[in-house]
């Protein structure tokens, strides 16, 4: 599990970390400059700003919710205190102080939307279709919706009259009014209403599960689209006084299945309506006062589960992976607020000005404080790959920071790791052991000017020795191997190319540049000779083979690999492999014997090194080659037989009769003789 972070940066493109060559001899470096790279680190009371520079920052308190494993929804009091729903069992639980208990317990399966109506809580639930007014200790059963199963969100009609509920599984807008009555507003074709949000003008937003279309509705039975989005979830609507509507957008690829009361599981993860294995794709829009459309912020990694407009302008918008929270406002500038150890960010409220998050995976409640209890930022584990010396560590900054390093072979830190090294204020070697990963830490001494800019780490790695795996040599031209696993011949013979393709595999674990030497022998032969010409460098891994000056025979092919380009001459490694025997034939076959007599042809046909692919026969010099079948039926041999009469086709009379022959390498022999 994560450890709890909190910290604020800007996104921008690029890598993550790169490891950067800095010299031919295998010297790399680790540098982080940017805002991207810092973040992929723990932060506990610092930000990571835009610019990529690391400060003091808030630090964030946890509150546990006992028993359960998800929260739904939340909603802050006048009192200071924040109500939460969650799952299993319907509760909703009260967090004051620092401490959470139990204000009231549906007996649903989840509280999904909370609202406070003219003084007096109300909680939708799912799946049973029923509202409850609950308070201290009770949850009284308000409002049971007819024909409906899930509840999924809850808002005030504006002026107060009625409460408004968006549901499922037949896409109903309920008006619920003060008596607990219910009546339809307004009916979808949608499968679900997930989503609902009222307007300062009074209009209502509802957004859908099925097509992902956020609707306008504003009367009975009225209503148009505001968008349809590429997605199949309208998870999160908000509004400005200014008309101005935002709304998260999710793509999964399939419309999620709304959780049944067996479906603990699914209860568990408040994914959208149901709780989904694999994160889906979400996209916050922004629709200005004229509707149209803008993309302000998109994550491809993981959907988003909760909305929010803060005291400041921005869009709070709380993601489905990751437990993470983003601030975005209207220049594209997105911030990531706080990043929790939970799994998923299910609601986001302000109270007093300041942000509260609502998660999941287990359901916990963070308030963000002044006045961290510690302040440093810790790197993630850096790869060098394989096992490295690592150099000089320098860094930038200002104000009181130290500066730690420890280094280990796994992955993840363990006990096998190296102790912290002793803090420096200075740059300084790297006093941590050789490792495959090094992970450095900055301490901030509770200076107000303390900042840290940039970092960077020089590493070596031992060299690893190419192995080269596999060396294979095919002809351009012979028998094709489908996917079935068949090789043909016969009719599928083609032209005859002398040039033989060389490929081979190497594994070359620390990335050296390579240096390949190719060389021949003939079989039974020790005496290998060169492919390349003097002073040719072949990087590639591949080489096309002349063999047409080569007596036909086994040859054998010798490839070595050597990593001299990126290393000194003592630290040079290599390695060689040969490939098993590939025939050279570049000649055709022999027609041992030819005769036509009483239009019946006769003919044997023989080849050293491949077997006979196609015969044919022309006759009188027309350019009309007919295929003739071997005697035995299959050509499957280096010696066929062809015996056949060609009165089908062959009038009587004197002609002049053409055989050509070819092996499967595409080699082909003509021979004539007369007869009749």
């Amino acid at each position: 599990m994560k450890k709890r972070q909190l910290f604020a940066f800007s996104l921008a493109t690029g890598a993550l970390l790169v490891a950067r060559h800095s010299s031919a001899v295998g010297t790399r470096m680790f540098e982080l400059d940017s805002q991207e790279e810092f973040a992929a680190g723990e932060a506990k009371g610092v930000a990571v700003g835009s610019d990529g520079a690391v400060r003091l920052s808030w630090g964030l308190s946890t509150t546990a919710l006992p028993d359960a494993t998800a929260s739904f929804a939340s909603l802050a009091l006048s009192d200071g205190s924040v109500l939460v729903g969650t799952s299993p069992n319907g509760k909703v639980m009260k967090v004051a102080g620092g401490a959470s208990t139990l204000f009231a317990e549906t007996g649903a399966l989840a509280v999904t939307s909370l609202v406070e109506w003219g003084g007096k809580v109300y909680a939708a639930t799912i799946p049973d279709g029923k509202i409850f007014r609950v308070s201290q200790g009770k949850a009284d059963l308000f409002a049971q919706l007819p024909e409906t199963s899930h509840v999924w969100a809850l808002a005030i009609e504006k002026g107060g009259a009625g409460l408004l509920a968006a549901t499922g599984p037949d896409g109903k807008l309920f008006r619920v009014d003060a008596g607990g009555k219910s009546s339809i507003l307004w009916k979808s074709d949608e499968p679900q209403l997930v989503s609902l949000h009222v307007t300062d003008s009074g209009d209502v937003l509802v957004g859908s599960s099925g097509k992902g279309i956020l609707f306008r509705v504003t009367g009975p039975g009225k209503a148009s689209v505001v968008y349809d989005f590429p997605g199949e979830e309208v998870k999160g609507i908000a509004s400005t006084k200014n008309g101005t509507i935002y709304a998260i957008a999710n793509e999964y690829g399939e419309v999620p299945e709304a959780p049944r009361r067996s479906s603990a599981r699914a209860a568990a993860s408040p994914a959208s309506p149901a709780g989904r294995p694999k994160p889906g794709k979400g996209t916050l829009y922004k629709f200005d006062a004229q509707g149209r459309p803008e993309k302000l912020m998109n994550h491809g990694e993981f959907h988003y589960l909760s909305l929010t407009l803060g005291p400041d302008g921005r869009a709070y918008v709380g993601s489905g992976a990751e437990g993470r929270v983003y601030a975005v406002d209207d220049g594209h500038v997105t911030t990531l607020i706080a990043d929790t150890d939970e799994r998923q960010v299910s609601a986001i409220g302000f109270q007093n000005g300041k942000p509260y998050l609502a998660s999941s995976d287990p359901a916990t409640v963070h308030r963000l404080i002044d006045g961290a209890s510690e302040a440093q930022w810790t790197s993630k584990a850096l790869d060098a790959g394989m096992r490295a010396r690592f150099g000089f560590v320098q860094w930038q900054a200002t104000g009181g920071v130290d500066v730690l390093t420890r280094t280990g072979n796994t992955a993840v830190p363990d006990a096998t790791w190296s102790s912290w090294s002793e803090p420096s204020q200075a740059p300084r070697i790297v006093s941590s052991p050789a490792g495959r990963f090094v992970q450095v830490r900055v301490q901030f001494r509770r200076d107000p000017n303390a900042v840290l800019h940039d970092l960077s780490i020089p590493f070596v790695t031992d060299n690893a020795r190419p192995i080269l795996t596999e060396v294979n040599a095919q002809p351009k031209t012979g028998p094709k191997e489908s996917k079935e696993g068949i090789v043909s011949g016969g009719s599928d013979v083609t032209k005859h190319e002398s040039s033989i393709k060389l490929t081979w595999k190497v594994d070359n674990v620390d990335g050296d540049t390579l240096r390949y030497r190719v060389s021949f022998r003939r079989e039974g032969q020790s005496v290998s000779r060169d492919l390349l010409k003097d002073g040719e460098i072949l990087s590639k891994a591949e080489y096309d083979w002349d063999t047409s000056a080569l007596p036909d025979g086994k040859y054998r092919v010798r490839v070595e690999a050597s990593d001299e380009l990126s290393n000194t001459p003592e630290e040079t490694q290599r390695h060689a492999l040969e490939s098993e025997p590939v025939i050279l034939d570049n000649t055709g076959p022999i027609i041992k014997e030819l005769s036509f007599q009483g239009r019946r042809l006769r003919v044997k046909v023989a080849d050293s090194q491949s077997t006979i692919g196609r015969v044919e026969v022309a006759i009188d010099g027309r350019p009309e080659w007919r295929i003739l079948s071997p005697k035995d039926g299959v050509f499957d041999t280096l010696e066929e037989a062809v015996e056949t009469d060609l009165s089908s086709f062959v009038a009587p009379g004197p002609h002049i009769v053409a055989v050509r022959a070819f092996d499967v390498m595409g080699n082909v022999t003509v021979k004539e003789t007369e007869g009749q």
